[in-house]
């Protein structure tokens, strides 16, 4: 989703382009992103919703801007084999800063599953 993330585009073009994404390579996502602020939920796009996937009337169409932080919220719906194929949601949530020309994790990004119980 973050590669998507370009100056003055809004929070439905995000969406709609990153749904795009996952689609085309067979991930089924749900796509929630919202700035970030000192009061926790700050002013700027929302990127989705977890029930309004096909854009947010009025705060989705709010635009990008430089220097502006979000909390990021995804996950996927994957088969596990070891469940009887039972679909399991796959979350993650990770802050990040959009410099208008990069994104940074303020954290680092997560590239690993953590499992529980951890070996």
């Amino acid at each position: 989703m973050t590669d998507r993330f370009e100056t003055g585009r809004t929070g439905n073009e995000v969406l709609r382009a990153t749904l795009e994404a996952a689609d085309s390579s067979g991930i089924d996502a749900t796509i929630y992103a919202h700035p970030i602020g000192l009061h926790g939920h700050a002013t700027g796009p929302l990127i989705g919703l977890w029930d309004q996937q096909g854009g947010v009337p009025g705060k989705g169409e709010v635009p990008l801007r430089p220097n502006t932080a979000h909390s990021i919220e995804l996950n996927a719906a994957a088969s596990v084999p070891e469940w009887n194929g039972q679909d399991v949601l796959f979350r993650v949530e990770e802050n990040a800063l959009f410099t208008g020309d990069t994104v940074r994790y303020l954290d680092g990004r997560q590239t690993q599953l953590y499992l529980i119980p951890r070996r």
